[in-house]
């Protein structure tokens, strides 16, 4: 399995090339175009992301779609091309066993069925952040495929660091995470605008987006006509 990324960083897409009979998983609605010997199977879950209560929970706790779509190269080599909803970068981590990954629910793409995936609860105070309240836990071997909206920073982290929950993408295992506000007290942390960051501490590599999905839309949605009736 190769992985070629083009039209970065602004509009990225990526080429999955795939050996005979070799298999990727991707989200729902993330397909492009396929060669013709691609076989597309579609499933609300698999042996590899935890069942049906385990699709259930990734799809209305992590921000996942329910519904994944299987694509196979039957016999012979070929390719499928996949892009996220919003424009931005794409990114691949390499897993490693005992080398887990977290990432925000709407950042993860596609992974081989070598990969696990699984959530991870956040805290209560995420309901203030106007964000996921759910990290996707990923593990395994092998890579993992990353959305960002805008481009992607990528901080190997020895240390602290805040970051707002809006701009998170995804961090190694060996790196903590507290959900704090932005500034002391709560009302003075929403007055400065930031409201609800994360503090990460310790080694590993995070993965950061320039552009906040929400702040975007909501700054679009302020310049739209209102609808009538």
């Amino acid at each position: 399995m190769q992985f070629e990324i083009l039209y970065r960083p602004a509009h990225a897409l990526a080429v999955v090339h795939l050996a005979p009979n070799e298999s990727i998983r991707a989200e729902a609605s993330a397909m492009i175009s396929t060669t013709r010997n691609i076989q597309v199977t579609t499933s609300a879950a698999s042996r590899s992301t935890g069942g049906i209560l385990g699709g259930l929970k990734r799809a209305m706790l992590g921000g996942e779609s329910f519904f994944t779509n299987t694509f196979t190269a039957a016999n012979t080599a070929g390719h499928v091309t996949l892009a996220p909803a919003l424009a931005g970068d794409l990114v691949i981590h390499e897993l490693a066993p005992g080398r887990d990954l977290f990432i925000q629910g709407s950042s993860y793409v596609a992974a081989p069925d070598s990969i696990t995936l699984d959530t991870k609860w956040q805290g209560m105070k995420g309901f203030l952040s106007g964000e996921t309240l759910f990290f996707l836990h990923a593990r395994g071997t092998g890579p993992v495929l990353m959305n960002a909206f805008g481009s992607i920073e990528v901080i190997d982290l020895d240390g602290e660091l805040i970051v707002d929950t809006g701009h998170l993408v995804a961090f190694t295992d060996g790196i903590a995470y507290e959900i704090t506000t932005a500034s002391p007290g709560l009302i003075a942390s929403y007055l400065s605008g930031e409201g609800i960051v994360l503090r990460v501490s310790g080694r590993g590599r995070l993965y950061v987006q320039t552009r906040n999905p929400s702040e975007y839309g909501a700054a679009v949605g302020r310049e739209l006509a209102a609808r009538e009736g």
